[in-house]
């Protein structure tokens, strides 16, 4: 994927906007764009636009705060093509709590061509632990939500599951948090994501270096079902999707 250097920053709307361009290795052998590929435009995305707000990594790990992704959904609402620019727009919404809320929008001119919502928290880089920071967004929220219901909550059936592998976490995983990047998660389960228009995904618990992350999945009232957890039954990830 490129992602191009020129953007536009709105900070009194609190928006940002990018071009980008998928390319070729961003598609499946059907033609579909990888879950990985779009996660990773929203990961970017969002990177770039708390730089742009002083909330950036560099920022936040001065007070050794870091920000960490807990729960995402995107829909596809039409597939892109390799080669051809798009526009991705994303702005932060008014904070709950803990919970940060992002979304984003990629555009074909004037066509919605997918959506996506997250949630994130800030965490202490050495405890591990959800901090109730003291972030100020300097600028005008567009509260406007791409999903009437947010992200969905939702249960997997641990007794329906059926094991179909195992991912040992390596180095080439992890971001600059010290553990598992988030895109990396849909690599893994890249084959059960091919073709899905829509996606939620919960981040449960962190996966570090050396841990090996066993993959299930099941079907539950036409969604397919998967998790990824750890041998003493520590879930990392899950995700439902169709």
């Amino acid at each position: 994927m490129e992602i191009m250097t020129e953007q536009t920053n709105d900070k009194n709307l609190l928006t940002l906007e990018q071009k980008i361009c998928f390319k070729e290795d961003d598609f499946d052998a059907k033609g579909n764009v990888k879950a990985s590929a779009l996660m990773y435009a929203f990961q970017e995305i969002a990177a770039a636009h708390a730089e742009s707000l002083g909330l950036g990594f560099d920022d936040l790990i001065v007070n050794n705060y870091i920000w960490v992704l807990t729960k995402l959904r995107f829909e596809i609402k039409q597939q892109p093509v390799s080669d051809k620019e798009y526009i991705l727009k994303t702005y932060p919404r008014p904070r709950k709590g803990v919970t940060f809320f992002r979304d984003y929008y990629i555009y074909d001119g004037d066509v919605l061509m997918a959506v996506g919502t997250s949630q994130w928290c800030i965490i202490n880089f050495e405890t591990r632990r959800i901090e109730r920071a003291k972030i100020d967004f300097d600028g005008q929220f567009i509260d406007h939500e791409p999903f009437e219901n947010g992200i969905e909550k939702f249960k997997v059936d641990q007794d329906a599951l059926v094991k179909f592998g195992v991912h040992k976490v390596v180095e080439d995983d992890l971001d600059d948090n010290e553990h598992v990047n988030n895109c990396r998660y849909a690599v893994m389960v890249e084959d059960e994501l091919s073709g899905r228009g829509e996606c939620s995904i919960y981040f449960s618990k962190e996966a570090l270096l050396g841990d090996e992350i066993i993959l299930y999945k099941n079907n539950e009232d036409g969604y397919d079902m998967i998790e990824g957890k750890l041998e003493d039954g520590t879930i990392i990830f899950q995700v439902k999707t169709k």
